[in-house]
């Protein structure tokens, strides 16, 4: 088994702001093991907010592809391994794992989805408006439905909300879901979304801080539009603590560790009457939003345009017209390089 990690700038087509930081370039882990011209990959994308660098999740995902079993089927006994070296998850857990279930479904020759039992049609992915100015975020929203988007999701600050609906409203008839990244208060919170009820919105995410499920659980009990828990939604053990606090959570394969602790926190959240939102990070490559949209067709919310923000994604792998995903039947990822 022939191993390469490296590291793969990624440039945004647009600045993307959100409430705690401004994002131009983005660099990301990718994993590629070659079995005798098989080529499998998996992909780690940091996130300061969790403690993550490029170079920690570089030297973390060379330090543990000793893990992977010589079987490619043996994702159990990967499993296993991954959750006592990075109890935690994160983006080189979710590489490792990535790259494993590649491999295990490309040795049988079945796309990931039919590997993994999935069937059905996936959501539409949503098209994220980073922060800007409103009428700067109303002209983007007009190019999303030019593009046949059907959904959006827009960042929001402590900014003016109604002057940014407001101008998105004017451009686009389809779903909105708006995302604070965790910048409101508790208290503040009721009052913010009760101003923006009437642009007609699906829900909202993670509107306080992560830490405070109190805090979360007060919003939700004051507010007309469902609540939605992300940075709060890292491992299966926060989706119990969580379902007297929110409507749904956004699960993250590189927040969480990978596919398969995913998949736990998608059937353990619709056990507990919660939705699902299968989200990504600002930049990925195709390799990271494949992996997640072969979960899609198993949850009620896509949010994987992490590829659709940049300009120099150095893959195909599931591409998406008019908001749709479009699988094939290649195996495993269905990954390839762009020509």
């Amino acid at each position: 088994m022939n191993a390469t990690v490296r590291a793969v700038d990624l440039h945004l087509e647009v600045p993307f702001a959100i409430s705690r930081a401004v994002r131009t370039e983005k660099r990301v882990i990718l994993v590629e093991l070659d079995e005798g011209g098989r080529i499998s990959r998996g992909e780690a994308c940091p996130d300061a907010f969790f403690g993550e660098t490029p170079e920690s999740l570089e030297r973390d995902v060379r330090n543990a592809l000793a893990l992977l079993p010589d079987d490619p089927s043996d994702l159990a006994l990967l499993r296993s391994r991954l959750d006592e070296r990075f109890p935690h998850g994160g983006g080189a857990a979710a590489a490792i794992d990535i790259v494993a279930h590649d491999r295990a479904a490309q040795a049988v020759g079945l796309p990931l989805r039919s590997f993994l039992g999935i069937e059905g049609d996936a959501p539409p992915t949503s098209f994220t408006l980073g922060i800007a100015e409103p009428e700067v975020m109303g002209e983007r929203a007009a190019a999303a439905a030019a593009k046949g988007f059907e959904v959006l999701k827009v960042k929001l600050g402590k900014g003016d909300a109604v002057a940014i609906l407001s101008r998105v409203r004017e451009r686009f008839r389809g779903t909105i879901r708006v995302d604070p990244n965790a910048a409101w208060t508790p208290d503040e919170a009721p009052t913010r979304i009760e101003r923006i009820v009437p642009f007609d919105i699906e829900f909202v995410e993670q509107p306080v801080p992560p830490d405070d499920i109190e805090g979360l659980r007060h919003v939700r009990e004051r507010s007309p539009l469902p609540i939605v828990a992300d940075e709060a939604a890292v491992r299966l053990a926060d989706v119990d603590r969580l379902a007297a606090a929110c409507d749904g959570i956004n699960v993250k394969l590189q927040k969480c560790g990978g596919i398969a602790e995913a998949r736990d926190m998608i059937a353990r959240a619709h056990d507990l009457g919660l939705k699902v939102m299968l989200g990504c990070r600002a930049a990925e490559t195709s390799v990271g939003i494949a992996a997640a949209a072969h979960l899609a067709p198993s949850v009620e919310w896509a949010d994987l345009d992490g590829n659709l923000l940049i300009v120099d994604d150095p893959f195909v792998a599931v591409p998406v017209q008019r908001g749709r995903f479009v699988f094939s039947d290649r195996p495993g990822l269905g990954v390839m390089p762009r020509a």
